[in-house]
């Protein structure tokens, strides 16, 4: 309607966003060049140093039929009570079968909350399976 003959077509200035990423740019090499260690300190070694030979976790296994296994060996429900008395800083993992009755494992986890005070691992599958 009033077009006094002064068509301009409408453009976005990219200087801003140029310059903000130039400044991200910059922001970003300068902190991954901090990232290198200031100070090398070398550790001691000990030659006289022993590896530990007790485990640090105690391993029950629920299989499918829902017989408990300790050590390689069968045990009963009432053994697994003494079993976690023995070493109460053990971490518990039990690895459950799939197809465990449910019984066998609620049995298990309620004196493990008693005896390890709520720490233990549940697994269904051993590592490397």
């Amino acid at each position: 309607m009033f077009n006094f003959g002064l068509e301009e077509e409408p453009s976005i200035d990219l200087t801003p966003l140029i310059d903000t990423i130039f400044m991200l740019l910059i922001f970003f090499i300068m902190t991954t060049t901090f990232s290198r260690p200031v100070l090398d300190i070398v550790l001691p070694a000990s030659s006289e140093a022993e590896a530990s030979s007790e485990k640090r976790e105690q391993v029950i296994s629920i299989r499918a039929d829902g017989s408990l296994h300790y050590e390689g060996r069968q045990i009963e429900k009432s053994e697994v009570d003494g079993i976690l008395a023995e070493r109460p800083e053990a971490l518990l993992n039990l690895y459950v079968d799939k197809k465990a009755p449910f019984e066998a494992f609620v049995d298990v986890v309620d004196m493990a909350k008693v005896r390890k005070g709520g720490r233990f691992v549940i697994s269904t599958q051993q590592s490397g399976s």
